[in-house]
C-alpha cells in the first residue's frame, strides 16, 4: 500500500532550528521541502530567505578523510566478502568530542602522505633521471667538455628504424662535415653523438632532424654520465628508504581507518542536515521548517518537539494534491518492489500493486527458468548472501528477489523434471550403467502446446487483472460508468470471443457475449467527441484494439521459448560432458564441463528469465493501468557509506 503522507509545519527559534534539524534527522520519517512551496503566496511575500548554506569547509574535511582512508587502506587488514559495517548509534556518529579528536589524527595522517608523496615524486624523478642517463654510460666523457671554440658536440636519440649510415649519407650529399658515432641502441631508438664546426651547427641540426631524431639535452648535468648514474643510485636508495619509512607510519596507523570512516561519515550526515536549511523561510527571530511525514509516525515526531520551544501542526493533503510516495509491503512482497521503482514510482493518487507485479514476476520467472538445480543455487545463493553480507538495501532486496524467484524455479523444474537439465540420467548411464527416469508432471519438449496454453493463460489473468486495476482506480474516483464503459464492455467481448469456438450453449452465449460487448464499445468510446459522426466512428475503430489484445497475450509465448531455451542448453551441456565415457578421465572432464557449462547457461537465462519477465510486468501489464510519475520520499536520515546506523546498539 501507499503511505499516507502528512505535511508538517514547525515554528522554532531561530537558535533552535539546527538542533530540531538533527532530530528530525534522527528520526527519518520526514522529508522537509522548501518552506515557500507548502505556504500561502501572501506569507511567503512577508518571511525572509535564509542565506545559503556554505559547506566548503565540510567538503574539504571530507576530501581530506577520503584521501586519509585511501592511504590507510593500502596497510590494513584486507577485509572479507563477509565483513559487517559497525553499528553506531546516531549519538555515537554525532559526537563531536571523539570527531574533534579523529580530526587530529587526520591531520597527522595527512603530514605523512604529504610527506612520502613529496619523497615518491623526488624518487619517480630520479629514477627517470638514471633511465635517461643508461643508455650514454659508455660515453665516458665530462660534459663540460662536449664544446671547443671551434667545434661542438651533441647528443640524439634517432628512432628506429632509422640508422646512423643514412645521416652521415645526408650530410655528405651537403658536404658538411660532421661526425656521428653510435652509443647503444635498444628496440626502439639508436642513441648517438654528432660532433661538428660550430659554424655549420645550424645545417646539421636541420639534416639530422630530417630524421626525426630528438636531441638529448644536457642543461644543467655534470661531470660523466657514469657519475650521474652513481649519484641517481645514491639518491634512489635514500628517497626508497625514505619512503618505506613513511609508509612504516601509515602500518602503524592503519587501525585508526574505521574511525576516520566514522569521522567521514559524521561529516557527510552534518552536511546533509545543514543542506536541508538551505530553503527555509523565517522572520526576524522565528524559522519556518516543513516538510511531509509518514502519518502514523507523527507522534514519533511529535515527541522530539515536545523537547524544544517550538509551534507545530499536520495538515492532510489537499485534493489531488502531489506528496512524495513511500510503499510500504509485507517482507515477502517488499523485495518486488524493485521491479516498481526501476520502471517508475505509481502516482500519488494511484495504487499500490507489489503484491501483484511480485506474483506474476514469481511465476513467470520460474516458467522461463524452469530447473530445480539452477532454482537451488539461487535460493540459496540469493537469500544466503542477503543475510551475510553487507550490501546497500537495493543490492540487498535484488538478492531477496532472485532468492525468492529461486523457489518457482524449483517448482517448475520438478514439474518438468529438469534437474540441471537430465544431469541424473545421463550419469546413471554413462558412468553406472543404469537407466534412471526422472518422473515429469508436463514435458516441455513433447508438450510445448501445453506449456504455451498455460502461458498465455496465466497471460490472460494477467491482462485481465491490469484491467481490473484499471476499473478499480476509475470507480474509487467516483466514474462508475467509466469502468463499466472502458473495462467492463471490454471484459464482456474478450470473454465471448474465444467461446465462439465451443460447441453448443457455450458458443450460443460467446454470440451474445461478444454481440453485447461490441454494441457497448461502439456506442461508448467515441463519448467524449463532440459530433454524432465522430463518437459512431470512434467507437467502430475502438473494436480494431482486440488485436492488440490478442498480441498481447501472443508476448506471453516467450515463456515457452525461453523455458525450452534453458531445458535444450542444459541437455547439450551434459551431453557433450558425457562424450568421452565413463572411467577417471571421463569423469574429470565432464566435471569440468559440467561446472563452467551449466555456469554460462544459469547466467544467460537468468538474466533472460529476470529480464522478459520484467518486461511482462512493464509493456503487458502496466500498460492497462499504471499512472505513473510518483516521486521517492526522501526522508531527511542518516545516509553512511562506512558504519550502519541505528537506535540502539
Amino acid at each position: 500500500m501507499i503511505e499516507k503522507m502528512e505535511k508538517v509545519y514547525i515554528y522554532s527559534l531561530r537558535g533552535q532550528s539546527t538542533d530540531i534539524m538533527e532530530d528530525i534527522q534522527r528520526c527519518g520519517v520526514v522529508e522537509p521541502t522548501a518552506t515557500q512551496s507548502m505556504l500561502e503566496e501572501d506569507a511567503v511575500k512577508i518571511l525572509e530567505r535564509s542565506e545559503s548554506i556554505d559547506l566548503s569547509r565540510e567538503e574539504d574535511l571530507v576530501d581530506k578523510l577520503d584521501e586519509c582512508i585511501a592511504a590507510l587502506k593500502e596497510f590494513g587488514e584486507k577485509r572479507s566478502l563477509f565483513y559487517k559495517r559497525p553499528l553506531v548509534t546516531y549519538k555515537e556518529l554525532t559526537n563531536d568530542q571523539v570527531l574533534f579528536d579523529t580530526m587530529k589524527t587526520c591531520d597527522h595522517i595527512e603530514g605523512i602522505v604529504k610527506e612520502r608523496n613529496r619523497y615518491q615524486k623526488e624518487l619517480t624523478k630520479a629514477e627517470f633521471e638514471r633511465a635517461s642517463f643508461v643508455s650514454w654510460e659508455s660515453l665516458d666523457a665530462e660534459i663540460g667538455d662536449f664544446r671547443t671554440q671551434r667545434t661542438k658536440l651533441l647528443c640524439y636519440v634517432l628512432p628506429a628504424p632509422r640508422d646512423l649510415e643514412e645521416v652521415e649519407a645526408a650530410a655528405g650529399e651537403k658536404e658538411l662535415d660532421v661526425y656521428l658515432k653510435k652509443i647503444s641502441e635498444d628496440d626502439e631508438n639508436r642513441y648517438m653523438v654528432a660532433l661538428f664546426h660550430q659554424k655549420d651547427e645550424k645545417a646539421v641540426r636541420e639534416t639530422i632532424s630530417m630524421f626525426g631524431a630528438k636531441e638529448f639535452t644536457l642543461e644543467g648535468i655534470r661531470g660523466t654520465f657514469k657519475e650521474n648514474i652513481e649519484s641517481c643510485d645514491q639518491k634512489i636508495a635514500v628517497l626508497t628508504k625514505q619512503v618505506a619509512g613513511e609508509n612504516e607510519k601509515l602500518k602503524a596507523l592503519a587501525e585508526k581507518r574505521t574511525e576516520l570512516e566514522m569521522a567521514y561519515d559524521a561529516i557527510k550526515v552534518r552536511m546533509d542536515c545543514l543542506a536541508s536549511k538551505d530553503n527555509l523561510l523565517h522572520t526576524d527571530k522565528v524559522d519556518i521548517i516543513t516538510g511531509w511525514v509518514v502519518a502514523d509516525k507523527k507522534d514519533k515526531v511529535s515527541r522530539e518537539l515536545e523537547k524544544y520551544t517550538c509551534c507545530y501542526e499536520y495538515t492532510e493533503p489537499e485534493k489531488d494534491e502531489d506528496f512524495p510516495v513511500l510503499m510500504k509491503n509485507s517482507k515477502l512482497v517488499a523485495p518486488f518492489g524493485a521491479l516498481t521503482e526501476m520502471y517508475s514510482l505509481p502516482n500519488a493518487n494511484s495504487m499500490d500493486t507489489n503484491w501483484a507485479i511480485g506474483f506474476f514476476f514469481f511465476l513467470f520467472f520460474g516458467m522461463m527458468l524452469s530447473d530445480a538445480g539452477y532454482g537451488l543455487l539461487l535460493t540459496v545463493g540469493g537469500l544466503g548472501a542477503a543475510k551475510l553480507l553487507d550490501v546497500g538495501e537495493g543490492m540487498k532486496r535484488l538478492l531477496t528477489m532472485l532468492g525468492i524467484s529461486g523457489i518457482s524455479t524449483i517448482i517448475f523444474g520438478l514439474i518438468y523434471g529438469s534437474f540441471f537439465g537430465d544431469v541424473i540420467p545421463s550419469v546413471a548411464k554413462v558412468f553406472f550403467g543404469k537407466t534412471v527416469e526422472i518422473p515429469q508432471l508436463i514435458d516441455p519438449l513433447t508438450q510445448p502446446m501445453v506449456v504455451l496454453g498455460l502461458s498465455c493463460g496465466l497471460g490472460v489473468i494477467h491482462l485481465f487483472l491490469g484491467m481490473g486495476f484499471k476499473a478499480y482506480l476509475m470507480i474509487k474516483r467516483g466514474d462508475k460508468w467509466g469502468a463499466l464503459f472502458d473495462v467492463g464492455f471490454w471484459y464482456i467481448f474478450l470473454i465471448g470471443l474465444p467461446l465462439l469456438i465451443l460447441p453448443g450453449r457455450l458458443k450460443m452465449i460467446g454470440i451474445v457475449m461478444s454481440i453485447v460487448g461490441a454494441l457497448g464499445l461502439v456506442c461508448t468510446q467515441g463519448r467524449s467527441k463532440p459530433t454524432i459522426f465522430g463518437k459512431i466512428s470512434s467507437g467502430v475503430m475502438s473494436l480494431y484494439d482486440v488485436t492488440g489484445y490478442f498480441s498481447d497475450v501472443l508476448s506471453y509465448s516467450r515463456i515457452l521459448a525461453l523455458g525450452l531455451a534453458t531445458g535444450v542448453i542444459a541437455s547439450v551441456v551434459n551431453t557433450i560432458g558425457t562424450l568421452t565415457g565413463g572411467g577417471i578421465v571421463g569423469a574429470i572432464l565432464f566435471i569440468v564441463i559440467f561446472v563452467f557449462g551449466h555456469a554460462l547457461n544459469m547466467a544467460i537465462n537468468a538474466l533472460g528469465a529476470y529480464v522478459h519477465s520484467a518486461r511482462l510486468q512493464y509493456v503487458e501489464f502496466f500498460g492497462k493501468y499504471y499512472e505513473s510519475g510518483g516521486r521517492k520520499f526522501e526522508p531527511l536520515k542518516a545516509r553512511t557509506k562506512y558504519v550502519n546506523v541505528t537506535e540502539e546498539k
